[in-house]
């Protein structure tokens, strides 16, 4: 793991909305929000860090979204005081990413929370829905120039283990088709030491 530079609280906020604006899933509730809150796309794929009304406005979104400022939900347990920073992951790092612990994620990786499991299970046809070529396409956008968002990732400080906050369905995609990977891939990394009181953990 290499260090690329420290982060925010704000600049993750308007990742984690950059993410789910990509997502099919999720992508037209983040279109519903946005206006309502007075926000344009832009302040999500060029969010100004500096603006503190829009930093505030997009934690209201998140928190509309996913309960981000009541810490339920996905977010039930998540600590406070988390230090971010972009740092630069080895496929091999990448890879050994975790799931949250949630149902979904538990049944597709057979119980592990592996992505590599995930996807093994996935090859061998054992997880109903999946679609292989739809995987490629956001794995193949790693060498392209509209790569996917980042990942997000939370650890403890020892980083015993990295669990996914938020991109589970990009890194299952990185798992299946890993030759997409380059050499490092920029993920977001918030670490504390109350981590293990996430309850996704």
């Amino acid at each position: 793991m290499r260090i690329i530079r420290g982060s925010s609280e704000a600049e993750v906020v308007a990742a984690f909305l950059r993410g789910e604006l990509d997502s099919p899933r999720y992508g037209e509730r983040i279109r519903e929000l946005l206006p309502a809150a007075g926000l344009g796309e832009s302040a999500l794929l060029a969010p100004e860090l500096a603006d503190a009304e829009a930093n505030t406005l997009r934690a209201r979104v998140l928190e509309e979204h996913r309960a981000w400022l009541r810490r339920e939900g996905l977010f039930n347990g998540f600590p406070e005081d988390v230090d971010w920073s972009l740092v630069g992951l080895v496929p091999e790092e990448v890879l050994s990413i975790l799931y949250i612990d949630w149902d979904w994620w538990l049944d597709i990786s057979g119980g592990t929370r592996r992505p590599v499991d995930a996807a093994a299970r996935i090859r061998a046809g054992e997880v109903l829905g999946a679609r292989m070529e739809e995987d490629e396409l956001i794995a193949a956008r790693l060498s392209s120039d509209d790569p996917p968002p980042e990942l997000i990732v939370a650890s403890t400080p020892d980083l015993s283990r990295l669990v996914a906050v938020e991109g589970h369905v990009r890194l299952t995609a990185y798992a299946l088709f890993p030759a997409y990977l380059a050499a490092e891939l920029p993920v977001y990394l918030g670490t504390s030491e109350h981590m293990s009181g996430w309850a996704l953990f």
